[in-house]
């Protein structure tokens, strides 16, 4: 006859303080800090955690106030999700900011809490908190890889385009324009001397034309020798002239490579902007249209006559 399953289910000792074993078991959970928020705001409790993922004892961690814990930027939505959550009874969130270690540095911390206030055996919010720089850094590097050309650091094609969609179908309707560069007698450099010195060439390129670009403007590599800048302001020939004859003398000019063999940079430009309400690839077409004629002269700067 098998054993009853409560008769064979081993029983907590009669000397053993639950409460006790709760507490010595978060000294085990290094990796999170579980604290207890009092209706007053006060910190009722805060796991020993507290020392190694944040840096601070537990009394000092009590006295802390809200805003010498959270980042200035991040305060304000903390402080309106802890008014909604202490509104409504049982109520759950979870958040991600930014927070000061004990030795100053901000982390990123996943905040998760719930409000049991009227649960008469906890008579507070309880939260847990967990370090997520490291997962935050790396969702960051992906999305800068999903935005940006790898080689100049430039935003890419797919980051260009959406950005110029999102200015063309705003509702302010701003003037802007695009400058379409494309390099001159770009492949013998890799023939000659090679890619590397080929990449070497695009770096410094991108960098020139980074310098050259306005704060509001948009430079991006969209593959090859092909550059462009997403110009604001542009609302005329002669702005849109001045835009590209700046980017074209930005950029010509000796590029020192590998080995110490220097090549002549030189650069063909097309401009086009919004003379009337259009689509992103038809601004580009017609930057583009006017990069070729440019290309038939090389080393110019042909504006979209419209």
């Amino acid at each position: 006859m098998e054993p009853d399953h409560d008769e064979a289910r081993p029983s907590a000792s009669p000397d053993v303080d639950e409460s006790l074993l709760w507490y010595t078991a978060l000294h085990h959970l290094i990796d999170e800090v579980v604290f207890i928020h009092r209706e007053d705001r006060s910190i009722a409790f805060v796991s020993p955690s507290v020392e190694s993922v944040l840096g601070y004892s537990i009394d000092e961690f009590t006295r802390l106030s809200t805003p010498e814990l959270i980042h200035p930027e991040d305060l304000p939505e903390a402080v309106e999700t802890a008014v909604r959550l202490r509104g409504e009874p049982g109520l759950s969130y979870r958040s991600t900011l930014r927070v000061r270690r004990a030795d100053g540095r901000w982390i990123w911390v996943e905040i998760v809490g719930q409000n049991l206030l009227e649960d008469p055996e906890v008579r507070g919010v309880i939260q847990t908190l967990r370090d997520v720089s490291e997962r935050r850094a790396l969702e960051q590097r992906l999305l800068e890889q999903a935005h940006h050309d790898a080689l100049t650091r430039l935003a890419n094609r797919r980051s260009f385009i959406e950005s110029l969609e999102e200015v063309l179908g705003s509702d302010a309707t701003s003037a802007v324009g695009v400058v379409y560069l494309d390099l001159d007698h770009f492949k013998p450099v890799n023939d000659r001397l090679g890619h590397a010195a080929g990449d070497e060439v695009l770096r410094v390129v991108a960098a020139r034309i980074r310098s050259a670009a306005r704060a509001r403007d948009l430079p991006a590599r969209l593959g090859g020798d092909e550059f462009v800048v997403l110009a604001h302001g542009i609302a005329d020939e002669p702005t849109a002239r001045a835009a590209g004859t700046r980017l074209h003398d930005a950029v010509t000019g000796p590029v020192e490579v590998a080995r110490g063999a220097v090549v002549e940079v030189g650069a063909s430009v097309g401009v086009a902007f919004t003379r009337a309400p259009c689509s992103a690839d038809e601004l580009i077409a017609r930057a583009d249209a006017a990069l070729y004629e440019a290309k038939r002269g090389r080393g110019r700067v042909v504006v979209d006559s419209g």
